[in-house]
Parts: C-alpha cells; structure tokens; sequence
C-alpha cells in the first residue's frame, strides 16, 4: 500500500459535484455556506492535482468540459460510499448492495440530479443499502475491481435496469414495465429567438440512446419535418459549446437530459407541439421486490418534482481514511507512523477523528499496541475501496488529460547542469514538439531513477527518461548516457590526465550526493560492483552545490563534462575521463504498456527518439 495519504480530498470533489450542478459557483458558494473565493480555490486545487482541465470560460460563463462528466460520476460514487460508511454502526456488516444500470447517455440534468435524490431517500429508509448508479456510455465505470464478493455481510445484491422501452421485445430478457413518460422538448438560447415553426428552422438530434433516436425519426417523419432535422454525432455533455456554436438551431431533447446547471443557466425550453414522449422502463432481478417499488417511486416524484441539486457534505478525509487503512495493514498505529514517517500521535489523531465521526471505537488501546476492534474490521473494506477509487481517478486522470487535452507530464533524471548534453537533448526535443504543437500542456519534473518507475507505475507520469530499466517496463531506447569524468579543482593536479582508473577515483577526496543524485548513484553501484571503498569528504544534497565545493576546496566530484564545459574552458575546474565505461549506461524513454498512448504522448516519444539519435 501506498503510505502517502491522497492528493485530492473527499471534500473538493463534494464541492466539485456541486458545482457542476448549480447555475453559476456564487450559488454553490452560497449553498455550501463558504466564501466564493474558497469554492474557486478549492476546484483550481482539484484540477491542479488532477492535472485535468475541468472547466473553460466563454462569453463570461463558466462550463463543465468532458473531463468534468466523467469526473461527476466518480466523485459521486465515492462521496456515496464515504456516507455509507458513516451510517455503519456497531460492527454491522450486513447490507444490500444495488446496482442501477441505466441505458441512458450520462448528462448533469434533471435525471442525473433525479437519481441522486433517489439514492438519498432509500438510503435514509435503509442504511443498510450501498447502491451504485451505472450509465450505458461507461463514463462512470468503476475504475477498481468489483469487491462485492470480498466484503464480508453483504445479505445479497439486486440489479435495476432502466431504459427507454423499443417495444421490440427481447428474447432473453423479461419485458420491462413501464414507469414513466418522458415529454421532449426544443432546447435553445434565451437570447435567440425563432419561430418553431418556420420551413428555415433546423432541429437538431445529438448522440443519444438508439430508442430514442428512432423514436424522434418516426415523429419527425409523422409530421413533416425530417428535411429540417440535422442528426449530429455529439455528446449532450457538449451542449453548452454547441449552443454558442450554433445559437440559432433548436436541440430535440428529453426534459431529464438538461438542468438548470453551470454552463446552461439561460436556456428557452418549449415542449413540441403536438407532443412528443418517450416511456422509460424498468427491469429488475434481485430478492427485495419491495425495494424495487420503493426505489422507483422515489425515482419518479423526484422525476416529478422541482429540481433540486445532491448536496454531499462529507464528513471524514481522505487522509483521516489512508492512515487508518494503513494502521490497519502495516499491524498497528505505531507501525503505521514509522512506515509513513511520521509521529504516532499524528496518526491517532486521525483516527480518533473517524471514531467521533462513526460514533464508535475503531482500535482497542493496549499496552503493548492496538488491536483492530468489530467495528474498525467492519469498516475495513470499505475504506480501503474508498482509497483505491481516488488512487485510481488520480491514475486515470492523467491517461484522460493525454487523450482529451493534450497534457503530457514527463519526469526526467535530475539535470547535471543547464549545459548537459542531457539537458540539452531534452530541451531540444521539448521545443521541437511545443513548435510543431503549441496546443500541447507539458509539464517536466525531475526525479531519481527509482522514483521515476515508481510514478510512471503510479500513473502520476506520463513518460519518463531513465538510465537503468527496471523490469516489466515498457521502454524505447534513446541512446548512451555521457560519459563519467572526475570533475576537480586544479589544485589536485589531474590537469594532465588522459584517463583515471575508477578504483584511483574511489581513494580522491570526493563530493557525492549519493542520497539524493542518480549520477553519482551510478558511480556509488559501479564502486560496489568491483568491491572497492568510497568514503566521500562531504555528502550534499544537490549538483549545484556539489560543484560550488570543488571550485572552492581541493577536492572533486563526479559528472558528466558537458555539466562544467565553462569552468573547465576558463580554467576553473579540470576534468579526466573515468575509465570503465559501465558508468556511462543508456538512457530510455519508459511508460505504462496498460493502456494506449495518446498522440501527444507518440509525439513527444518521437521527439526524443530523433534528438537523441534513434529512429523508430
């Protein structure tokens, strides 16, 4: 398990979920009951972690991306299961888990608020119930593994399906009932008026369930209107953007599938004339019946009812929530601040904060340690799920910025200087791409060889430029790694060496940042592969400073020539090449073999290749 808590907290994404719902973040602020400033802060925060642009501004108004969709659905599944998790009491374990399959295309409307509100009546008529809402574009997957089965209590699980009914019957399937009529509607600009009516007016029909597709065809057909209806391959999520494309056309759409959200605060909706519906359905297979009938009556008054928006207030932390999993894993409170390096009364904090939030004792204090108690075991799996979820939306919100809006994050070996061949190569490849693309976001940050793999697994970066792969590593070789040399003041006198043995520069008075810098990491690997002894005169913590002691004293360190080209042409520092070349190693372009590349990632790839000397 990782021992660094979260990078975004469950609050942000309360905070997110609301705001994509209200009109404009001066009323999210207000529902919330924080300042406007603070709500604006905390989501430039979440997409700063993410790294994912949520929102885009036009013509003075604010409004969700794609991004934002995918993120909704999400963040709604884990401030659910934050809720759940505060409704447990005393040990139970028990609980019905329901899963809603929707055969509907995901859009923040008065659908999506609809289902909310019903998941937050039958949670209040029966806390013992974990639902999970599921729409057919696949946008709000989980992004872990189903753990139904591993989670000790559960009484049984049910699945509901909702749909828009063909009145085509399905072989395989029991026939749906019907439970609702949908009425449709022309969805314009408040500012643009038309004339429904007129031979030059166009309709327009977006990318939506085949059902309903065929169902606007047939009454486009009936009444004479077909020539005038433009069918486009467009997701409802983009129809604040085409309605500031196209702000004099009319979008045919369910009334569910729009809301008084950010991005369409001023919209003019006219229901067609003569009618037209659509009837939902319903399709259920479980043992609680009962709950079934429950569940669709509160889904169809809140169908019914005003719109009104889920307002999540979470409670507990994303960081109260990693330590106590990690007490829970590492074998106690004190084990899980040595494994992450903090005190043990910072982590009883944390968790004594849970236990006054869930009203219950999560560890039993014993002399010799804590033990977990029935209701910390109880809680256990679903904390852990809770954590895995926003690892895993952190993960997938880099693949989603590669794919969707050109972000790339690269890591790279800390840099021996602004004049390294290393350097160099890297900064010529970042600015061919940056030239040939400027719509690509780079983002370039330096790490040790060790912590670039382990971010590059994490999903933290993108890509990364490594010396040694590690294995089950994705990689593309670019090419040697500049040679070592003994960089030394000329007071040692190795002006006149052509070469230097390195087990002669093992016994020189050496600088090394042998915690901190790869470089001379690999020095340190290639001394203990022969058996010799190094014993620098003073470890430091950066390349800069290392070289600013061997202009100073009569010592030396170990880099690449190219780092102090200038102080060795005006006679500062003098240089001699190691010789064994195992120093010198290869570079590599490393990432995650999980999933596709984006074509902003190929790019960036085929830069590096071509600068560092390699085709593909």
């Amino acid at each position: 398990m990782n021992t660094n808590p979260p990078r975004i907290e469950i609050q942000q994404l309360a905070h997110f979920v609301l705001a994509c719902q209200s009109p404009t973040l001066a009323e999210t602020a207000r529902e919330l009951g924080i300042a406007p400033s603070a709500l604006t802060s905390s989501l430039r925060t979440l997409e700063n972690e993410l790294q994912l642009k949520l929102f885009i501004r036009k013509s003075g108004h604010l409004s969700p991306l794609p991004a934002a969709f995918w993120l909704f659905q999400q963040a709604t599944a884990i401030l659910h299961r934050e809720r759940f998790v505060r409704r447990m009491r005393n040990g139970d374990t028990d609980h019905l888990r329901i899963d809603i399959r929707l055969d509907l295309s995901f859009s923040i409307g008065r659908f999506s608020k609809a289902i909310g509100r019903t998941v937050e009546d039958m949670e209040r008529q029966r806390p013992d119930l974990l639902i999970d809402v599921i729409f057919a574009d696949g946008r709000g997957k989980s992004l872990v593994d189903d753990r139904a089965a591993e989670i000790p209590g559960s009484t049984g699980s049910m699945e509901i399906e909702v749909g828009y009914m063909t009145g085509v019957p399905s072989a395989n399937l029991p026939a749906m009932t019907p439970f609702y009529d949908e009425v449709w509607f022309s969805v314009g600009t408040a500012e643009a008026a038309v004339d429904l009516h007129s031979p030059n007016q166009k309709f327009v029909v977006l990318k939506m369930r085949q059902a309903l597709r065929d169902a606007v065809i047939r009454y486009a057909d009936e009444h004479g209107i077909r020539d005038r209806m433009i069918l486009m391959d467009e997701e409802p999520a983009d129809l604040h953007r085409l309605l500031n494309e196209f702000p004099q056309m009319r979008f045919l759409m369910p009334r569910s599938m729009v809301a008084d959200r950010l991005g369409l605060a001023r919209l003019h909706l006219e229901p067609l004339d003569p009618p037209l519906s659509s009837t939902l359905g319903v399709r259920a297979n479980g043992p609680d019946q009962e709950v079934v009938s429950a569940l669709l009556c509160s889904l169809k008054k809140n169908l019914e009812a005003t719109e009104a928006n889920i307002v999540f207030r979470p409670q507990l932390t994303a960081r109260q929530l990693h330590y106590f999993n990690l007490a829970h894993l590492s074998g106690g409170i004190s084990a899980a601040a040595r494994a992450a390096h903090i005190t043990q009364p910072s982590v009883s904090t944390q968790i004594q904060k849970i236990e006054a939030v869930v009203g219950q004792s999560l560890f039993e204090r014993r002399r010799n340690g804590a033990e977990s108690t029935k209701a910390g075991k109880a809680l256990l799996p679903f904390t852990l799920e809770i954590e895995e979820r926003i690892d895993s939306l952190v993960r997938a919100s880099l693949d989603i910025a590669a794919h969707t809006q050109a972000t790339i994050s690269i890591g790279m070996l800390p840099s021996s200087g602004h004049d390294s061949v290393m350097t160099d190569k890297v900064a010529q490849a970042l600015t061919a791409t940056r030239l040939g693309h400027p719509e690509y976001r780079l983002r370039i940050i330096e790490g040790s060889n060790a912590v670039l793999h382990d971010q590059v697994r994490a999903g933290e970066l993108n890509l990364a430029i490594v010396g040694a792969v590690q294995t089950q590593m994705t990689r593309i070789h670019l090419g040697p790694s500049e040679r070592l040399s003994v960089i030394a003041n000329p007071a040692l006198d190795l002006a006149g060496r052509t070469e230097i043995p390195l087990a002669e520069v093992c016994g020189f008075p050496l600088v090394l940042g042998i915690k901190h810098l790869s470089i001379h990491q690999a020095f340190m690997a290639a001394a203990s592969a022969r058996h010799l002894r190094v014993e620098p005169v003073m470890d430091v913590g950066s390349l800069p400073l290392a070289i600013a002691m061997v202009r100073r004293l009569p010592v030396c360190t170990v880099l690449p020539v190219s780092s102090v080209q200038q102080d060795i042409d005006s006679g500062r520092l003098t240089a001699a090449p190691i010789t064994e070349d195992v120093i010198a190693g290869n570079l590599s372009v490393i990432f995650s073999g999980e999933r596709t590349l984006s074509e902003a990632e190929r790019t960036m790839i085929q830069s590096l290749v071509a600068v560092f000397g390699r085709q593909v």
